[in-house]
Parts: structure tokens; sequence; C-alpha cells
């Protein structure tokens, strides 16, 4: 796996697994197996059954899915498409299914797809299409449901890194200090060690959203306290806390930031090295399984310390 030389970890989202509305799924079985039973070779072809399940887990909402049945039972009744909502339930609802089995429905995009599906007049082969976006539904949802949310999380690549500085300071007892007990244990440590980066995240796609995307979930971070990890090398710190975010997006192209954080150096006991010489501190004693951290390393990102 290549990997640049930093990189941020960012918690991943509680997921809730979704189940299937029985009434939706019934719904869309009985309609789509009337509708085929004028089409015996298409109904051998596909799991009406299994296919109106994915349709219900793929969607968004009961009005988005029976306006996307009906632009499907309209499809297979070789009729033109012509209803802009329905259009838009069917194509942007299910576009990764349909863009999964794109080559099976004989179209080179979903764009191409979508003129034919609107004109009618027989451009669109029923019982490819059909197959198709059956077996686009099945492979999207096996995705989504062998997606493993055991790893730690997303993982934000820092190509290029200008410059590293950290801070380490400790707090010097006073005469005053010494007289309050509860302050003993304080003074006595370390304070949290502030790590200062100056980073750049290429954005090859030149699109506004990806770079905002990134801003975002950064800033989110920041705002809510949330501990992440940073990977510097195969050096991984654990439990970080933002402390100054500082965006600069001079070119769509580049994405630049100054970024700090703290971990408390106490934890640094805790350290340890895996097999391939990542070495892991202030380390989290609930969390021993980095899948994206731990990959073997093939640094390609740029530092210039």
């Amino acid at each position: 796996m290549a990997k640049t030389y930093a990189a941020f970890y960012l918690p991943p989202e509680e997921k809730e697994v979704k189940l299937p509305d029985q009434k939706n799924v019934d719904r869309t079985a009985n309609s789509l197996s009337g509708t085929l039973k004028k089409l015996s070779e298409i109904k051998s072809l596909v799991d009406v059954k299994e296919m109106a399940r994915n349709i219900d887990l793929q969607s968004t909402t009961e009005f988005t899915q029976r306006y996307a049945v009906g632009a499907l039972t309209k499809i297979i009744n070789g009729e033109p498409v012509t209803n802009k909502t329905m259009l838009d339930s069917l194509f942007n609802t299910y576009a990764p299914a349909l863009n999964a089995g794109l080559a099976q429905t004989g179209f080179n995009s979903l764009v191409e797809m979508r003129n034919a599906v609107q004109a009618g007049n027989g451009q669109v082969n029923v019982a490819n299409f059909v197959q198709g976006f059956s077996n686009g539904l099945s492979i999207v949802q096996s995705v989504a449901e062998k997606t493993d949310y055991s790893k730690y999380g997303e993982e934000i690549p820092i190509d290029v890194v200008d410059k590293i500085t950290s801070t380490y300071q400790r707090n010097v007892a006073t005469q005053k200090d010494v007289k309050t007990p509860d302050k003993k244990e304080y003074i006595d440590q370390l304070n949290p060690v502030e790590y200062c980066l100056f980073c750049h995240v290429q954005n090859k796609n030149a699109e506004y959203w990806a770079i905002n995307d990134i801003y975002h979930k950064i800033l989110d971070c920041l705002n809510k306290k949330i501990p992440l990890i940073c990977r510097l090398g195969k050096n991984i710190y654990e439990n970080c806390i933002i402390k100054y975010f500082n965006p600069q997006i001079t070119t769509t192209y580049d994405f630049y930031f100054e970024i700090r954080f703290e971990y408390d150096f106490q934890y640094g006991i805790n350290s340890f090295e895996n097999e391939n010489g990542v070495r892991v501190l202030n380390a989290n004693p609930n969390n021993k399984t980095l899948k994206n951290a731990f990959a073997k390393e093939v640094y390609m990102g740029i530092i210039k310390a």
C-alpha cells in the first residue's frame, strides 16, 4: 500500500445497519413481477425479490423509491421516461448500481444511458438493462455489507510536509505551589507536548468540494475536541487533540494548512513498536489494531524540514 509521509486518521462515524422495509420490498417485487410477466426471458435472469430488497436498502426515502420503480416499469415496458422526477429518482439515487452494471447494459456512460431512457424508441435493450441494473444493485449491496468498520477510520494523507516543530514545557514550581499538595502531581510532570505541522494536500482533480470536505472534517475535530491519530513517517501519535488550525486555500490544486495538536507526554511510557518498525506513541490501550496506519509502507510524500 503506497503511503504519503504523514497522515491524519479520523475516528469512524457510527453507522447504523439498515434493514429493509418489508412493505416496500413486497410492493416493489409485486410491481416488477407483474411487469416482467410479459418478458419471461428477463424474469428468468433476475431474482425479483432480491432486486426489490436491494432497491429498498439503497433508497433514501419511500418517495424516491416509488418514482424510481415507476421509471423502471416504463423502461421494461419499452416506454420513454419523460418525467424528470422519475429520471432523477432512478439515476441520482441508484447511480452507483447503474454505474456498476454499466458495461452489461451496453452504454458508455450514465449520461448516454439517461438520454436513451428518456428518448425510448427502442434505444434501450430491456433485457440487458434489467440484468445489468440487478447485478449492479447486488454488487453495491455486497460491498456495503462487507465494509469493515472496525478499522480506525478515514485517512487524510498529507502529501508534503514543509516543516515540523515540537514544543515541550514544564511548569516550574513556586513556593506558593509547593504549599498546595494537590498541585504537586501536575507540577512534577511535563505539560502536553505540542506538535506543529505545515502541510500540503494535493487535489489532483481540482474539485473544490474535495478540499472543502477535508477542511470541514478537520474543523469538526477541532470544535468537538475529538481525539485523532497522526502519523509522521513511522511514528504514530494516538489521542491527539487539535489545538490550532489555519487553512489557506490559494489554488484548487493545493490545500495548504498549519495545524497544531497536543498529546500527553506521560503516555509515552506505553509506546510500542510493531514488526514493521512502526512506533506508536501516546498509545490508547483500547485501540491496538490500526489497520490503516499499520499497512506496509512505501513512502511517496516529501518532507522539507
